[in-house]
């Protein structure tokens, strides 16, 4: 656990946390990386077409590693236990709040990706089940609610809502560790029915299973998806914790790290988005599970994905709801000594309890209206948001009702997307022109530029930056126009 503080008055790692192998650092990397996000690949290269969709693929794949090595770089010159919000609170103070706000739009997004992929799933491993190759038009009243999207978008929000307002998250963690195991289920699902070892046209006519196959489309169309591929690598806010707890720390051991658990990523997005796209051509859909017949198999599966998307849901709503709260305390500072805001009396001194393996880690700092935010080191590990007052009694009432607040905030507002959205791949292409851009390129470029004004890799850091800048505002003019078209 974190030991004793620095000089600087920064919390110090101790060696007994420094125990994680190269192997482990891997494992838990690419974990990040590889995840619901690439059931939308091979509907981005339905957009892109199969050559341009390597290109963009590999490009993204190229960036992400680089910014990850920027960001490692950066966490070393700042000092350890590092995160996000520490290292750009040296490296560039003013912007804080844009991290903040990167952070909880990506991860809202992702959350809502989620709600919609659950809802899909269960609709149609349902269909299967309950309709044995009749129609929904035949079936009864109570069938029919069962097979609404929209039932199963309340279904998803009400499975998820329990987990959604833990203080901390340990327990799901457990949970979460399945997630490989379902990823290579669904790779297998895959290859499986692109090399015609099952018909993947079972229940559909073929020509309206299969559409065309292109290496290259138009420019719009590729500019509209290229956002799904930068999303699919963003993993950029973990790689603080593996800087943390790596052993024998050094540069050269995180660039193996960062380039294994890449390149699994890679090869893994290579086979789903080739064979998903080769499988279904033009035909194939945001949410390639939609595309596949109604079998026992991807039934099973189809569950099984719901399943985990839910156990997965709290765990994007909570650094999201994190962002929110540091927020919220910015605009209290901002605020002053407003008589409304009750902050002034009761966020004056927080505790942040940090669960580890090894125990509780409590820490404990002052957070007046007079001083500036101090570094708050926000890692992948759990919190739990409780508050003292000057006397040290738990104050539960108006901590309580800013978290419950922001909980409820956040579930109602990525339910209300859910029921208008049921499009995977448009959410996915606006959280990757948006949060996930902010994230993977602007920010370890500019992160990098303040904390190494003399380093030989500026240039390369200065193109991640610009890459970032252009691509924001060329992605959301052709996403909105290409929506506002269809």
């Amino acid at each position: 656990m974190y030991g004793s503080t620095s000089t600087n008055g920064a919390p110090t790692v101790t060696p007994s946390q420094q125990s994680s192998s190269i192997t482990s650092c891997v494992i838990n990397l690419a974990n990040t990386i590889i995840g619901a996000g690439m059931l939308g690949l091979p509907g981005a290269f339905g957009g892109t077409g199969y050559l341009t969709g390597m290109f963009l693929l590999l490009t993204a794949a190229m960036f992400s590693a680089h910014g990850l090595v920027l960001l490692s770089k950066s966490a070393q010159t700042v000092g350890l236990p590092s995160s996000f919000y520490s290292v750009a609170a040296v490296a560039v103070p003013s912007y804080t709040i844009l991290i903040d706000l990167a952070v909880a739009l990506k991860c809202f997004g992702v959350a809502t990706g989620y709600l919609i992929t659950i809802s899909d799933s269960m609709v149609d491993a349902l269909d299967h089940i309950l309709l044995s190759g009749g129609s929904v038009e035949e079936a009864d009243l109570l069938t029919k609610i069962i097979l609404s999207r929209r039932f199963w978008v309340m279904g998803a929000v009400a499975s998820v809502l329990p987990s959604s307002f833990y203080q901390t998250l340990g327990e799901l963690k457990r949970a979460s560790a399945l997630a490989l195991v379902f990823v290579f289920m669904l790779v297998g699902m895959i290859i499986m029915y692109a090399n015609d070892v099952a018909d993947p046209c079972a229940s559909t006519p073929i020509d309206v299973c299969r559409g065309e196959i292109q290496p290259f489309t138009d420019f719009a169309s590729t500019m509209s998806k290229g956002p799904i591929f930068v999303f699919a690598f963003t993993c950029q806010q973990n790689i603080f914790p593996i800087v943390n707890e790596m052993e024998l720390l050094s540069q050269r051991r995180l660039d193996i790290v960062i380039a294994s658990a890449i390149g699994i990523a890679f090869v893994l997005f290579c086979i789903v988005a080739v064979e998903g796209y080769t499988t279904f051509g033009s035909f194939v859909r945001g949410d390639i599970l939609l595309n596949y017949p109604e079998n026992s198999q991807v039934t099973f599966l189809r569950m099984c994905i719901a399943l985990m998307l839910s156990l997965h849901y709290p765990l994007q709503l909570d650094p999201s709801r994190r962002c929110i709260t540091s927020l919220v305390k910015a605009v209290v500072q901002w605020w002053g000594t407003h008589p409304m805001s009750y902050c002034n009396e009761k966020l004056s001194t927080k505790v942040f309890q940090r669960k580890q393996s090894s125990g509780i880690q409590t820490e404990m700092w002052s957070n007046t209206t007079s001083q500036t935010a101090t570094d708050e080191t926000s890692t992948n590990e759990d919190f739990s948001y409780n508050e003292l007052d000057q006397t040290g009694d738990k104050t539960k009432s108006e901590p309580d009702k800013l978290f419950n607040t922001i909980t409820v905030a956040f579930l109602s507002s990525s339910f209300i997307l859910a029921m208008i959205v049921d499009d995977l791949g448009i959410v996915l292409a606006l959280v990757g022109a948006t949060g996930s851009t902010l994230v993977s390129y602007i920010l370890p470029g500019l992160i990098y530029l303040k904390l190494h004004p003399d380093s030989s890799s500026r240039s390369m850091a200065w193109v991640q930056l610009i890459a970032g800048l252009f691509a924001i505002p060329i992605s959301l003019y052709y996403i909105m126009t290409k929506q506002v078209s269809h």
